[in-house]
């Protein structure tokens, strides 16, 4: 079984690439993530995760640089190594069948900043922020 993911992120280290021995394209770097965190100080937190994509989506891949924004989705899988002291280590890595840049266009072709929302992202954004997920079941008498 695969759990598949999909992410919105800023790249935190610069995208390195390879070939394969097929002669495909591979590449590889990490996103940071912001989480929902009710725990947290300013009410996020930052997930690290590594992406690694193959062939079109790796070209996509390559295209970005330390900063931007991106959009992902593909396999979620957990890494685990062995850390220089010693102590076993885990972390998150996505192996993308997206990659989608999350730069953005004005009215007219103009070309907006880079992760600039638009007035519909605004609009949904004000929405989720007033209603808070409620998860009780409806009040109604239909029995099961």
């Amino acid at each position: 079984m695969t759990a598949q993911m999909a992410a919105y992120g800023r790249v935190v280290s610069e995208v390195q690439s390879k070939t394969t021995g097929n002669g495909g394209t591979m590449a590889f770097t990490r996103l940071a993530v912001a989480l929902p965190c009710r725990a947290a100080e300013n009410g996020e937190t930052t997930m690290w995760l590594g992406v690694t994509a193959f062939g079109r989506q790796a070209d996509a891949l390559v295209r970005h640089q330390k900063g931007d924004l991106v959009s992902v989705s593909g396999q979620l899988q957990v890494n685990q190594w062995t850390g220089q002291g010693g102590e076993i280590q885990s972390g998150y890595a996505l192996v993308a069948d997206s990659v989608v840049s999350v730069r953005t266009a004005r009215p007219g072709g103009k070309k907006g900043q880079q992760g600039q929302a638009t007035d519909a992202l605004k609009r949904a954004q004000e929405q989720q922020s007033r209603n808070e997920y409620d998860q009780t079941p409806p009040d109604d008498d239909i029995p099961f």
